[in-house]
């Protein structure tokens, strides 16, 4: 008896939706007019919600994608959160700290790069020797260029090579590793390509390359790596040890930063260090970023069920 109760029902409802379809399409036809508004409000809602949660899962649920992604923080100073240092003090933070496997610093910019056609325009991440080492990646061809490959101001003329970058302007061509380019006008040698899922460490920017910080006077054309007053846009992240907890390491941060602000009155002040996670510059962008999202997904929200209720 269960058996054939079920089968009933299956089949009423398989009944039922046969009968509703015609009965739905004989009510559009009878007003195309709204039928046409309705449909259209209702996409243009599905569509302005599926876009936002596009570039909400892009920029703020997914983590970096680089391996253990969970154990890298990005360090932040000041009570404002601010996230750019000064090399110097990153360099301390690096040397000092017990908290971290290592830390590596990056900026983001621009500059003009001729690989033998036109020249361009390309986003670059200016990047402290051992970047790749600290995210763990590994490249698709060629190398990476490391600590050990810089002596100096404008001791290491190197490139890496986003996938993308490599497919677009090289068109793939695994030849390309010890071909030389210009970067406004200074001869740069290319040693290796990322990882195709490798966008760089900063969601809002796709770099196209990365070059050593080190020649940052050829890049930029000037030199202030050793200022430590000048704080430009220099990012510093890291892994945290094993065992290490965010608060452990905040703690251990701060104890640096103290000593650094009686060292350096002049240059350094309000030297504690927030944890942040990678990838949106910290609170500086993240937070305005989360605020703007959250009033886009609002406002999407609304759309929807204004669409439906009209519907």
């Amino acid at each position: 008896m269960k058996q054939d109760y079920r089968a009933t029902g299956g089949l009423m409802l398989i009944e039922d939706f046969l009968q509703d379809v015609p009965f739905a399409w004989r009510m559009l036809r009878k007003s195309p007019g709204f039928s046409i508004v309705a449909v259209a409000t209702l996409a243009f809602a599905i569509g302005a919600n599926s876009v936002v949660l596009g570039v909400l899962n892009g920029l703020i649920l997914r983590p970096l994608n680089v391996p253990q992604a969970r154990s890298l923080w990005g360090i932040e100073r000041g009570s404002d959160k601010a996230i750019n240092h000064s090399y110097p003090d990153y360099r301390d933070l690096r040397e000092r700290n017990r908290s971290f496997e290592d830390l590596a610093a990056y900026n983001v910019t621009s500059v003009t790069v001729d690989t033998g056609n036109n020249p361009v325009g390309a986003w670059i991440l200016e990047t402290t020797g051992n970047y790749f080492d600290v995210l763990g990646i590994q490249p698709c061809l060629g190398r990476f260029f490391h600590a050990s490959d810089e002596h100096g101001p404008n001791s290491a003329p190197y490139i890496v090579l986003t996938y993308v970058f490599w497919q677009s302007h090289f068109q793939s061509d695994r030849g390309v590793v010890g071909r030389v380019v210009q970067l406004d006008k200074h001869p740069f040698t290319i040693l290796g390509v990322a990882p195709p899922e490798f966008r760089g460490t900063l969601l809002i920017v796709n770099p196209d390359f990365g070059v050593p910080l080190v020649n940052q006077e050829q890049v930029e054309g000037e030199n202030v790596l050793e200022v430590r007053g000048h704080r430009g846009l220099l990012m510093v992240f890291g892994h945290l040890k094993t065992g290490v907890t965010p608060a452990q390491a905040v703690a251990d941060l701060n104890s640096v930063g103290a000593d650094l602000e009686k060292t350096y009155p002049k240059d350094d002040a309000q030297m504690t260090f927030p944890l942040t996670r990678p990838g949106l510059a910290g609170d500086w962008l993240g937070g305005p970023l989360r605020a703007f999202l959250a009033g886009l997904m609002l406002l999407a929200g609304l759309i929807l069920l204004a669409a439906c209720a009209f519907d």
